[in-house]
């Protein structure tokens, strides 16, 4: 009866390697030092996950019904195992690549909305690239997307999520709702139309007006980001769990809205 492969010693918990080998067919032996790949050192938990995940082709939706985990509660588990199986490097080659393929500058166009000439014009200023903080006071990088349709950052590594459109709407829903806006919680695997994530919260309204989700699906979460380029660039206030309009930024361009 085959027995599951140890792979950890129960003494000390360093890695085993195998020293016999034995084929069933034809009873040949091997001895020697015959180390492990290293999934084989991933718990019976971990292994299963990365199943799922190559199942359903790294779709966060399908593997959070599935497990039954919210979204952060996915990232969180595969940022342990990519680091258990020493590839994290791979995250840090991707974003090191994309950072050499900023724009310095970016033409304001006569057709950009007030809210994309005022981002622009700021990060102009800054030749291209900017560190922006957070609400909880990280440091975010941000610069243009080498298509021109928007802005990238390491911190939303799916593409196209940080779209003009994407920002438009968020100050479009703030002003529509009286100048101040709750935030929602896509972050946390809320489905669009829930308390958590209604369709007049800020990251609901771009996941359904941009990003095309449903009432019942879950949704991306960008919102921190785009709250914190809509602060630095002087048209929202980010505060904690809404984001108002500034009365400067409201007043120099109310009629252009």
């Amino acid at each position: 009866m085959e027995k599951e492969l140890v792979s950890h010693c129960p003494r000390c918990s360093n890695n085993l390697i195998a020293t016999h080998l034995i084929c069933k067919e034809c009873d040949l032996e091997l001895s020697g030092n015959f180390g492990l790949s290293k999934f084989d050192y991933l718990s019976t938990e971990e292994l299963d996950f990365v199943i799922s995940f190559l199942r359903y082709h790294g779709n966060f939706k399908a593997i959070q019904g599935e497990k039954g985990m919210s979204y952060p509660a996915v990232k969180k588990k595969i940022t342990e195992i990519v680091k258990k199986l020493g590839i994290e490097d791979i995250n840090h080659s991707k974003t090191t690549i994309t950072s050499k393929a900023f724009l310095s500058f970016l033409q304001i166009e006569h057709t950009d909305s007030p809210v994309i000439a005022q981002i622009k014009e700021k990060l102009n200023a800054c030749g291209g690239k900017a560190t922006i903080k957070l609400l909880q006071g990280d440091d975010c990088e941000i610069w243009y997307d080498a298509n021109g349709k928007g802005l990238v950052s390491p911190k939303i590594p799916p593409a196209n999520q940080l779209c003009w459109q994407a920002f438009d709407a968020a100050v479009q829903l703030v002003i529509q709702n009286g100048g101040k806006a709750a935030k929602g919680k896509a972050r946390s695997g809320a489905k669009l139309g829930s308390n958590d994530l209604p369709i007049d919260s800020v990251e609901g309204y771009i996941a359904h007006k941009v990003h095309g989700v449903q009432e019942g699906e879950t949704a991306f979460g960008p919102g921190f980001v785009i709250a914190a380029v809509l602060d630095w660039a002087n048209i929202c206030n980010n505060i904690r769990g809404f984001l108002s309009i500034k009365p400067t930024f409201l007043e120099d361009y109310k009629d252009k809205l």
